[in-house]
């Protein structure tokens, strides 16, 4: 697995927790600003690297004058963009924001399971390769050598 696919991984589930948390907070009664700043705080704990940039551009578009327009790091993942932005929308219209975030982590977690997906139908491919090159020379062997000895004496004997 690549390194850019795990640090993927781990921004991804990284971004999934901190929507989790900041579902939970909605639930209980928190503002989407509020549920969003704990959320990220809860998932700074095990994501540090990844959070610390989310926390980051929350912070730009909480005091920036047009926070549609604020552009983010290089090294942020698209799903925290997203997570960001959906939270800011919902507190400038005034949505609520735990049914666009459950439409969040709905949407992940099919994501996710479309990727592992999508990796798993390869194996097949893989497991057939390593057959025909390592198990078919020894089984074509097993079952021809015999009767390659035996022509091979009845050549030698005319």
């Amino acid at each position: 697995m690549s390194s850019g696919r795990v640090t993927r991984i781990r921004d991804e589930e990284a971004c999934e927790l901190a929507a989790v948390a900041a579902l939970a907070a909605a639930e209980a009664g928190a503002p989407p600003a509020s549920s969003i700043g704990l959320a990220l705080n809860l998932a700074g704990a095990h994501y540090d690297d990844v959070i610390l940039r989310l926390q980051s551009l929350w912070r730009r578009m909480q005091f920036a004058p047009n926070p549609g327009h604020v552009t983010s790091d290089a090294n942020t993942s698209p799903a925290g963009v997203e997570l960001l932005r959906l939270a800011k929308d919902a507190e400038a219209n005034g949505d609520d924001l735990r049914e666009r975030l459950r439409i969040y982590l709905e949407n992940s977690f099919e994501r996710r399971d479309f990727e592992l997906r999508r990796r798993i139908e390869v194996i097949p491919v893989y497991m057939i390769i390593v057959l025909v090159i390592f198990f078919m020379p020894a089984i074509l062997i097993v079952l021809v050598g015999p009767s390659f000895q035996a022509l091979l004496r009845a050549l030698y004997e005319v």
